[in-house]
């Protein structure tokens, strides 16, 4: 098995999903006090932005306007949020690249600190069948009563939780993949783009740019229209030969 990891959120998205889905939460009247919310939701921004937010902290404010809702209801409204503000985000470059890969027989994996409710209906947009993200709790069991605690549970998929997850999920595949390749944006993820055989730094931020240029990785500038990746230009494609 080859493995192509991607990021999501300035990965193949243009934007955080996390970060419009909180504003689609005020819109539908989720939240009662909204400038508060969105005053506090900046400072973890930023802190993400500055390797310093601590996950917890987040998951803990923006996943309580979900607590006691329909797990399904919930879903209906994601797949519309979903199709409305994710789905024309998506870059160009990254449609290619997804498609690149399958045409490579590599097995696709999107791997997110975001949390599952978000990602798992982007990943079925792209067409990529395995995800990794945070995951949230939920009671009365899987059917049409079951509900959001407004919690969350497990390894988180952050940092070096990222690293944590992806073996756990080889372990239960009971695969040892034979080349592994990850895209990502963010100095958040480097513990995942050291431990992969090829780390691809995508529209990054400045201390992933820096790793990047020093360690010899390659870049890719999604959100210039000259950058579009082919078949010929994945990387690790001499592995194919």
């Amino acid at each position: 098995m080859r493995l192509a990891l991607f990021d999501l959120d300035d990965t193949l998205l243009d934007g955080d999903c996390s970060d419009r889905w909180n504003l689609w939460m005020i819109e539908q009247g989720w939240i009662s006090d909204a400038e508060a919310f969105m005053a506090r939701a900046e400072q973890m921004h930023k802190a993400y932005h500055a390797g310093k937010l601590k996950l917890q902290e987040y998951l803990a404010m923006t996943l309580a306007p979900l607590r006691g809702r329909r797990v399904k209801d919930v879903q209906k409204e994601v797949e519309r949020f979903v199709a409305m503000h994710l789905q024309p985000r998506i870059f160009e470059q990254a449609w290619a690249c997804l498609e690149a890969h399958r045409q490579a027989g590599d097995t696709l994996v999107l791997i997110s600190a975001s949390s599952r409710h978000l990602v798992e209906p982007i990943a079925t947009t792209l067409g990529i069948e395995h995800v990794l993200a945070v995951e949230l709790s939920v009671e009365h069991g899987i059917n049409e009563y079951a509900r959001y605690t407004g919690g969350s549970e497990g390894i988180f998929s952050y940092r070096g939780g990222k690293v944590l997850r992806l073996k756990q999920w080889l372990a239960e595949q009971q695969v040892i993949p034979s080349h592994t390749t990850f895209y990502s944006d963010s100095r958040n993820d480097l513990p995942l783009l050291q431990y992969v055989d090829c780390p691809v730094a995508v529209n990054p931020d400045p201390v992933l740019a820096e790793v990047a240029s020093v360690e010899g990785w390659r870049r890719l500038d999604w959100r210039t229209p000259t950058s579009a990746s082919s078949p010929n230009a994945l990387p690790g494609k001499s592995a194919h030969v």
